[in-house]
C-alpha cells in the first residue's frame, strides 16, 4: 500500500514514520544548514546517487561534497519538502529549493539573483538507512536564473495556430504502460522520439492531467507499444478515459514487467531516468532494456486522422 505523508493528507492525530521525520532533520541540517555529516545518521555507507538518465553516480562523501559547493554558491540555501509518498522500503520525496546566488557556480560569477528550483527524489532503504537515491530537477530553472541559458519571452504564439503547425507533421501512434502495483496503466501517446543508439534512450512527453501520469512518476520502467496499422480500435481505447482500459485488450508484461500490446508493430520497454517538467507535460527518458519488432505496418496520424500506410510507395533518393 503506498502512503501519501505530506501533512495536509495525514489523518488527523496521525504521526509521520520513523523514516520521515530522520529524513526531513538530515536534510534540514544538511541543506539548510551546511551540517552534511548529519547525513551519516541517514545514509548507508554504501549509498549511491544517481541522476540523470545515464545514471551518473555519487559516493556518500561526493554527494556531501556537493552539498559543500552548492551552498558556498548559494549560502542563504533553503530546501522545502513538499510532499513524501512512502512505499515499503521506497519514498519519493518532492522538493524545492530557494536561494540567491552570492558566489561562484558552474564557472558563473556571483550574480546576487534568486533562485529556484524544483525537483523529485526517489529514495530505497535497507532497514534504517538509505542505500540509493535516483534525482531529478529541471535544471532549465537554475541555468536560466543563472543566466547560462535564456528564454526570451517574445510575442505569443495563438495556441491554434501551433496546433495547426503540429497536424503538419505525420507520426505513429504508442501506447505507453506501466504496471502499477499489479494494475496496467497505459494511454495513447504520438510525442515518442529517440535520443540516442549509443546508449539506447528514448523519451515520450505525458500530459500531467492524464490519469496515468501518477502511475508513470513512481514507476521505474515504461513500456511503449509502436501500434500497428490494423490496431485503430486499440488506439482508440486508450485515446479516451475508461477507467479499465485493458478490459478488452490482449497484453503480455514484458521482461521488465511493463504491460505491452500484443499485435503491435514494435515494442519497448525502458528504464524511467529523468522526468522533466515542461509546460503541461512531463517528459520522460531512459534508457531502452528491451526491445522487438516485426513487418507490420505501423498505424499513422497526422492532421487529425488516422491512416493505413502499407500500401504507399517509398520515393527515390
Amino acid at each position: 500500500m503506498t502512503r501519501t505523508l505530506d501533512a495536509a493528507d495525514r489523518a488527523p492525530g496521525a504521526a509521520p514514520t520513523d523514516r520521515t521525520v530522520r529524513l526531513r532533520a538530515a536534510w534540514s541540517a544538511a541543506w539548510d544548514l551546511g551540517d552534511v555529516d548529519a547525513l551519516d545518521e541517514l545514509l548507508s555507507p554504501a549509498y549511491v546517487r544517481r541522476r540523470g538518465p545515464q545514471g551518473v553516480e555519487q559516493s556518500r562523501q561526493g554527494f556531501k561534497e556537493s552539498i559543500r559547493a552548492v551552498r558556498e554558491a548559494f549560502p542563504e540555501l533553503r530546501t522545502e519538502i513538499e510532499d513524501l509518498v512512502e512505499d515499503g522500503d521506497r519514498l519519493a520525496i518532492r522538493w524545492r529549493s530557494t536561494g540567491r546566488h552570492t558566489g561562484p557556480f558552474l564557472g558563473v560569477p556571483p550574480t546576487g539573483k534568486p533562485v529556484e528550483v524544483s525537483g523529485a527524489t526517489f529514495a530505497r532503504f535497507d532497514g534504517d538507512a538509505i542505500v540509493e537515491e535516483q534525482v531529478t530537477f529541471d535544471s532549465r530553472q537554475l541555468l536560466e536564473a543563472l543566466g547560462i541559458i535564456t528564454t526570451s519571452p517574445g510575442a505569443a504564439v495563438e495556441p491554434d495556430l501551433v496546433r495547426g503547425v503540429h497536424r503538419k507533421f505525420i507520426t505513429g501512434v504508442t501506447v505507453v504502460t506501466t504496471d502499477d502495483e499489479g494494475t496496467p496503466r497505459g494511454l495513447a501517446v504520438n510525442a515518442f522520439s529517440s535520443i540516442s543508439l549509443d546508449p539506447p534512450m528514448v523519451l515520450v512527453c505525458v500530459q500531467r492531467s492524464s490519469t496515468t501520469h501518477p502511475a508513470l512518476h513512481r514507476a521505474r520502467h515504461l513500456g511503449i507499444s509502436i501500434l500497428a496499422a490494423d490496431q485503430l480500435d486499440v488506439a482508440k481505447t486508450f485515446a479516451g478515459k475508461s477507467e479499465d482500459k485493458f478490459a478488452d485488450i490482449q497484453w503480455s508484461p514484458g521482461a521488465h514487467g511493463a504491460p505491452l500490446i500484443d499485435g503491435s508493430s514494435a515494442q519497448l520497454e525502458v528504464e524511467i531516468g529523468e522526468r522533466l517538467e515542461a509546460g503541461s507535460h512531463t517528459v520522460f527518458t531512459g534508457r531502452v532494456v528491451s526491445a522487438r519488432h516485426d513487418e507490420r505496418a505501423p498505424l499513422v496520424y497526422s492532421g487529425g486522422g488516422f491512416f493505413d500506410i502499407s500500401n504507399t510507395a517509398p520515393l527515390p533518393w
